[in-house]
């Protein structure tokens, strides 16, 4: 299966005012102007932080003012033709956006909240339904504006909770009892084997296309993912990094890292970003075709007996009989 990975560069490219625009008036808003003159070179989750930060008042109820005010500014993005073309071909769709573009892309306003488990400030679970497109909004969305990831704090937490579910689980209530990925105990079949799953079990199972994210350092939770995809033993999907530019260059520090990772990185170079989008989208469709199946699990290896007494006075106890299942951590 193919799942897509949508960042904000298609939101930027649709844009109207500029991407910069719209932090300096949330800058203004909170009196923070001063903020504005590095903006170019911070990460968006340390200017937040920073603009967090800078208030008098109580930190949390700073945080929870600065999230409502940058929902209401993303509600200036309309969908382009780009969001179309690139999205149609895939029933899943993961993205960082906290808006609602790519749902308005296909249905307007008639999409809904399918959220598997109730979250209210992480983002495991949180699944819309806009006709048949699946879409997870991993770092939250702007209708609950508690979980949109911003600030450092936020995104260390994304990230412990992911490793958590793909390690020793988290708590599910409606369960009573912890659950972890079904990935990781060897349910590929997740969708229709497992009442609770999550977007992070189509990250590491399927073939994942990434287009419009920068990849910045600060994605630490993302980061972590791609490491864990690549050292699984059994590698169900490959991954795809599609690397839109105005002029051809050598590679980047994220680049570099990606393909050291075993991500195929596709670079796509066109006179505009739109137009860039538009292509990725031809060379997304290419790839889906060259890739129409998961990579097959090799069986795992049937270890002959030794029926010999000093053999069986050797092999520890509580060994004989283990099984292990073909997909692992």
């Amino acid at each position: 299966m193919h799942s897509l990975l949508l960042g904000n560069g298609v939101n930027r490219a649709a844009l109207q005012k500029d991407w910069t625009q719209i932090l300096r008036e949330l800058a203004s808003q909170f009196d923070a102007d001063e903020l504005i003159q590095h903006l170019g070179s911070k990460p968006l989750s340390m200017f937040i932080e920073e603009l967090c930060a800078r208030s008098a008042g109580v930190f949390r109820n700073t945080e929870h003012a600065v999230k409502v005010a940058f929902a209401k500014l993303l509600e200036q993005i309309t969908p382009i033709e780009a969001h179309r073309r690139i999205c149609n071909p895939f029933q899943v769709i993961l993205t960082t956006n906290y808006d609602f573009t790519i749902e308005e892309t296909f249905v307007g306003p008639l999409y809904g909240p399918a959220f598997l488990y109730p979250e209210s400030r992480y983002s495991l679970f949180r699944r819309y339904l806009a006709g048949d497109k699946q879409v997870w909004h991993v770092h939250g969305d702007a209708a609950r504006p508690s979980s949109m990831v911003l600030g450092y704090d936020q995104y260390a937490g994304s990230l412990q909770k992911i490793r958590n579910y793909v390690t020793e689980g988290v708590d599910i209530k409606k369960l009573g009892y912890r659950m972890s990925s079904p990935v990781k105990n060897g349910n590929l079949d997740f969708t229709t084997n497992a009442s609770i799953y999550s977007w992070v079990d189509h990250f590491l199972r399927d073939h994942l296309h990434i287009v419009g994210l920068g990849m910045d350092f600060t994605e630490i939770d993302l980061w972590w993912l791609l490491l864990h995809k690549r050292r699984r033993t059994n590698q169900t999907g490959k991954v795809f990094y599609y690397h839109a530019a105005l002029d051809s260059g050598a590679d980047t520090p994220v680049t570099s890292l990606l393909r050291s990772l075993n991500v195929e990185v596709v670079p796509v170079v066109a006179d505009s970003y739109v137009e860039c989008y538009l292509r990725i989208a031809d060379e997304i469709e290419h790839r889906i075709k060259t890739y129409p199946e998961l990579m097959p699990i090799p069986e795992p290896p049937v270890e002959e007996y030794d029926y010999s007494a000093s053999a069986r006075r050797q092999r520890p106890k509580g060994k004989q009989g283990s099984f292990k299942f073909p997909i692992s951590p």
